[in-house]
């Protein structure tokens, strides 16, 4: 794709002595090498009641770009927007959150693509607002486990219910491990597919045992409606799986040796994890308050592939609770 370069004053007196001439569009834009639509949107803009002038259009131009944007016209959303960016939002999320709830936040709607804009102008990139986009941290590639053994009695991932895979129904899990300090300190991650709602816990060891106890504590604990599957990919903290099936009844399945794409949503969770969690904390010395407003935390961010909602509510529309979290009033009922 061709980086956009904007109208020299060269081409606008090309195109005022082509307009003068009666020369179309479509023509003056395959001389100058341009897309119809800047040609139009350059005559549209710029040019006079009478005729389109080099001059005139130059300082429409000029003028227009010194005008302040609208984020900055707008205090109470840039208010919103900054508050969004240092609680992690994208500006994708926060365009979707305001199309969806701007009414009820009292905020008006604004575009990803003019967030973005503003965001890159250079009196802001001075000020490095675009440290809070997820895409200027450490690029995490994906990392291949080591399979140093094979799990008995695993079921395929090839052979979970198409309802699983389709994400048509809430309780079915995704489990995987989170490590920490050298591998000496590891957390365990539980995901459901649907909602995205997350839950971690701090396990003293990474041994099949530690790992299957803590698993079915929390799967206890919930209503049997919530609780269906549960996939894992192959690494040997899982080995003793059967637990679950044997105990809760739940049937639990296995992506393929080095696939652990297959379960992409809880692999997505831990790259979020990964910001507030880098591999050199020390785990066992957070205290859990700290843990637990993390998790917390990204359970109330608003997800794109949620239509604006966050984990939170999801999980509550799925309870018949059908409630909000308003970021300027609080809480309050779905309308």
């Amino acid at each position: 794709m061709k980086k956009y370069k904007h109208l020299s004053q060269v081409e606008r007196t090309l195109i005022s002595h082509y307009h003068d001439n009666g020369i179309s569009i479509g023509e003056m834009a395959r001389r100058l090498g341009r897309n119809k639509s800047t040609i139009s949107r350059e005559i549209r803009r710029n040019s006079n009641k009478d005729a389109y002038r080099p001059d005139t259009a130059r300082r429409r131009y000029l003028s227009r770009r010194k005008k302040p944007q609208r984020i900055d016209r707008d205090a109470s959303l840039k208010a919103y927007i900054l508050e969004r960016f240092h609680e992690g939002f994208t500006p994708e999320l926060i365009a979707l959150r305001l199309k969806t709830y701007g009414e009820l936040e009292e905020i008006s709607y604004i575009s990803h693509e003019s967030i973005y804009q503003w965001l890159y102008q250079p009196a802001k990139k001075k000020e490095k607002l675009y440290k809070f986009l997820p895409c200027c941290h450490a690029r995490r590639g994906r990392r291949k486990r080591v399979h140093r053994g094979r799990i008995p009695d695993r079921t395929s991932i090839h052979d979970r219910p198409e309802v699983v895979e389709a994400r048509k129904e809430v309780g079915h899990w995704e489990a995987d491990l989170m490590s920490f300090r050298g591998n000496s300190q590891h957390m365990l991650v539980v995901h459901e597919r649907v909602t995205r709602y997350t839950v971690a816990i701090k396990l003293a060891s990474k041994t099949a045992s530690e790992t299957i106890a803590a698993l079915l504590c929390f799967f206890k604990s919930l209503p049997d409606n919530l609780l269906k599957s549960v996939t894992f990919d192959n690494g040997m903290e899982f080995a003793k799986h059967k637990e679950i099936t044997q105990q809760l009844g739940v049937p639990t399945y296995f992506c393929d040796v080095y696939s652990s794409w297959q379960k992409g949503g809880i692999e997505n969770m831990n790259g979020r994890f990964r910001r507030d969690l880098p591999r050199k904390t020390d785990l066992l010395n957070m205290p859990e308050e700290e843990l637990e407003q993390i998790v917390l935390g990204h359970n109330l961010m608003p997800r794109k592939v949620l239509n604006g909602k966050s984990p939170l509510e999801s999980l509550a529309s799925h309870l018949n609770r059908a409630i909000v979290f308003l970021f300027n009033k609080g809480i309050a009922p779905h309308p």
